[in-house]
């Protein structure tokens, strides 16, 4: 095991914020740091560090941990290797004990099974053939190290012999004794750092599926694997720009053009995961989707979520072939840097492929396909440059004139709008509660208090007060809230939303002027409190003398309460 003594001083060398800020765009709160959480897709940023406590806690989904627990989850590594990856990153050195004995057995095993592939590929030249057909030379299938699992292989079972896998671990492994690959090229799938975890396999001949992966299992997520990132990270940090498309031939056809900073997902769409661990090498993204309608689902779809993220996105556009592999073979290497130079920006691609889905020479065409595309004004709302543009060729197009297309797309986006909320009413009169006369909007002051109490821990001891004080559910926050130390444990999910909900209304600096303001407003809400009580107690008295003296200590009240309004003018 590891000591304890090492875990505390990884966790003190290792700045939490500066490992995290390598993942999310963190920014400075207070005494904290906010951002946008990388565990759940969300808008407003509900993710906080906390740099006194060393922690981080995401008031949206509930995740919460140290930066250890953060690079374990996030890089979906085990405890002992997001130690290792931390210590590694301080120049520090551990020694381990213990290994994680399942997760070396699982390594052990793939790589045995990736050197039994390769060594029947040798021997089987038809399907050298088939590959030096698609243009792989001898060179290149040494260097991508390619495999081949002959028809009704036994591999799997062999390498369960020899390093002694049970049936149940095998299959914890993603493998039984009959192998999925039978008849299938070989493709290794590697993580970050170039171990083989995964396999993807090629059909030679007919037959579907004509691409299978090796099924999910502790180690091999695809939500967390980009194919040939292992390769690609260095160069896209230094090109400054990553390539993504759909599938192994295509980004090893940019690789083999010299672009080697491109990557595959195992599936179309990128995931948080996928997002957090580009943003650590690069911001800008070039979108290489194949041509046909899947792949323009998909480059919309992952333009929908990288922008609002704060990526810079264009989108690669095959005209001439139907993805990169295609483009790599009819026009080479240099067919793929025209591809690549010419691609377009994200706002100019939306238009481009819903203009083709309607007639524009009238009047209903024009309407419903500016219906169809004011969704994409929410969406390209947080980057001034694409939406002028977006607008710019939507009027060029529409000839509607280009101060009225931003009303154009509010109006149906209203619209829209008020649909969704007629079909879900029920749904959403359970969720609406009552708010203050200040207006759903804007921060009350127990919102004030909350983030505070959260953000400006040592401004929140000037502020003195009984919960009895507060309304609503704020009440029990700051009974419960005791020590900051254990607050996120204690609260219920309900709880945590309402302090999300708090954390959400204000995004100001906090002063002394402020802290005056809101001493000033529970003042006045003591007094309140204290002039209800007396009037209970004038009621129930039944002595003239007692009705008096409470009656001018209610008196003395509001105007001590008129005075505490009249200083904050």
């Amino acid at each position: 095991m590891i000591s304890r003594e090492v875990i505390e001083k990884i966790k003190e060398k290792c700045d939490i914020v500066d490992v995290i800020s390598e993942y999310v765009s963190l920014q400075k709160v207070g005494a904290n740091y906010r951002g946008l959480c990388p565990f759940h897709t969300e808008t407003s940023p509900s993710f906080y560090v906390n740099t006194s406590r060393k922690m981080y806690h995401c008031f949206g989904c509930g995740e919460s941990g140290d930066v250890i627990k953060f690079i374990e989850k996030l890089e979906n590594l085990s405890y002992v290797e997001a130690v290792q990856k931390l210590a590694s990153r301080i120049g520090m050195k551990v020694d381990f004990s213990q290994e994680d004995s399942s997760k070396a057995l699982y390594y052990e095993f793939y790589k045995f099974l990736h050197e039994q592939y390769k060594s029947k590929l040798e021997s089987a030249q038809n399907i050298i053939e088939y590959l030096e057909k698609r243009g792989f030379s001898k060179r290149e299938i040494s260097l991508y190290e390619f495999g081949f699992s002959p028809v009704n292989s036994n591999i799997p079972q062999l390498a369960a012999n020899k390093l002694g896998i049970d049936k149940e671990r095998l299959a914890s492994f993603g493998f039984s004794y009959n192998d999925p690959f039978s008849g299938r090229i070989i493709i290794p799938i590697k993580d970050d750092f170039g171990k083989v975890i995964a396999f993807g396999g090629r059909l030679v001949g007919d037959g579907i599926p004509k691409y299978i992966n090796s099924q999910e299992t502790f180690v091999f997520k695809k939500s967390s694997v980009l194919f040939m990132f292992n390769v690609a990270k260095e160069y896209i940090k230094e090109m400054d720009y990553v390539v993504i498309c759909e599938g192994y031939f295509d980004a090893l056809a940019f690789h083999r053009a010299g672009i080697k900073n491109a990557v595959a997902t195992l599936g179309t769409t990128l995931s948080k995961t996928h997002i957090s661990k580009l943003r650590k090498y690069t911001s800008n993204i070039i979108l290489a989707f194949d041509s046909d309608n899947a792949g323009i689902k998909a480059a919309l779809k992952n333009i929908e979520l990288l922008i609002p993220d704060g990526f810079n996105v264009v989108v690669a556009a095959f005209d001439q072939a139907k993805d990169a592999d295609e483009t790599f073979h009819k026009f080479g290497s240099q067919g793929l840097l025209n591809v690549l130079g010419s691609a377009l920006s994200p706002e100019v691609y939306v238009v481009n492929q819903f203009s083709k889905m309607y007639d524009l020479s009238n009047p209903n065409g024009v309407n419903s396909f500016l219906k169809a595309v004011s969704y994409w004004e929410s969406v390209f709302s947080r980057n001034a440059k694409i939406l002028d543009n977006f607008h710019d060729k939507l009027s060029t197009l529409t000839s509607i004139e280009r101060s009225k297309v931003s009303n154009v797309l509010q109006l149906y986006l209203q619209q829209s709008a008020n649909n969704i909320n007629q079909r879900s009413t029920n749904v959403q009169e359970k969720q609406i509660r009552k708010v203050d006369s200040r207006g759903p909007s804007l921060p009350s002051l127990e919102d004030y208090l909350v983030y505070i109490y959260y953000n400006y821990p040592e401004l929140f001891k000037q502020l003195e007060f009984s919960p009895d004080l507060l309304e609503g559910n704020v009440r029990e926050f700051f009974l419960i809230a005791k020590d900051l130390n254990d607050l996120e444990d204690q609260l219920s999910k309900d709880m945590m939303k309402i302090v999300k909900s708090s954390l959400d209304k204000i995004d100001v600096p906090i002063d002394d002027k402020v802290i005056q303001s809101i001493k000033r407003e529970l003042e006045i809400r003591k007094i309140d409190k204290r002039i209800v009580e007396i009037d209970a107690l004038i009621g129930k008295s039944q002595n003239e003398d007692e009705k008096r003296i409470l009656l001018k200590a209610r008196i003395e009240l509001i105007k001590q309460k008129e005075k505490i309004k009249r200083s904050s003018n």
